[in-house]
């Protein structure tokens, strides 16, 4: 993507994001992203042809973000315990940020209406997350470090560990996101129970 254009992407998102938590899917019109963002109704649907690509654009940004650093090869050289709290970290920041938790009202708000999102909000966060962290499992238990019979279940009791309801109570407005020093504390007693029940 040449770089006119990318900046161009950048902002439709940026844009996009703003307009949804302030209107909501349905309220939050292709003109007023237009509007704020400049450009043409062409140059956005060329980009992004439905809101719903605006929604898929958005989550594999935080994505992006939630793996930049740490990326693959540098996760699998790491000793487990480091590598595991550098993934639990990750996604904690990533679940309980602003963007995370605007889609996640998002999609639960527009259920009734465009259950497509939901799933958009799932194929492009957690089926991701759940993907690599399996497969960071299964290298590991080749190399004898891990004893893991579910791939998936132990990826569940690792993130449900971490997250528990802490990101429904953000996105409910119960509490703020955690502080660096509560993430620290909730991973790595998280890291410390996964490897109790899995580490050989």
């Amino acid at each position: 993507m040449q770089a006119k254009s990318k900046a161009r992407h950048e902002r439709y998102l940026a844009v996009a994001m703003q307009l949804f938590a302030e209107h909501g899917f349905v309220g939050a019109s292709t003109d007023e992203i237009v509007a704020r963002a400049g450009g043409s109704k062409a140059t956005l649907y060329s980009l992004f042809p439905t809101k719903e690509s605006l929604v898929t654009g958005l989550m594999d940004q935080l994505a992006a973000a939630m793996n930049r650093s740490t990326p693959e090869p540098a996760l699998q050289s790491l000793p487990l315990r480091e590598a595991l709290t550098r993934i639990g970290l990750d996604a904690l920041r990533g679940v309980t940020s602003e963007r995370a938790v605007t889609l996640l009202r998002l999609a639960l708000g527009e259920y009734n209406r465009f259950p497509e999102l939901s799933a958009t909000l799932w194929k492009h966060g957690p089926a991701i997350t759940y993907a690599n962290f399996r497969a960071f499992l299964k290298l590991r238990q080749k190399r004898g470090e891990l004893d893991v019979d579910d791939t998936q279940l132990a990826a569940e009791h690792f993130f449900g560990s971490i997250v528990g309801h802490l990101q429904w109570k953000v996105a409910m407005g119960i509490c703020k996101p955690p502080t660096p020093a509560e993430q620290k504390r909730r991973v790595v007693a998280a890291v410390k129970t996964f490897l109790a029940r899995y580490a050989v």
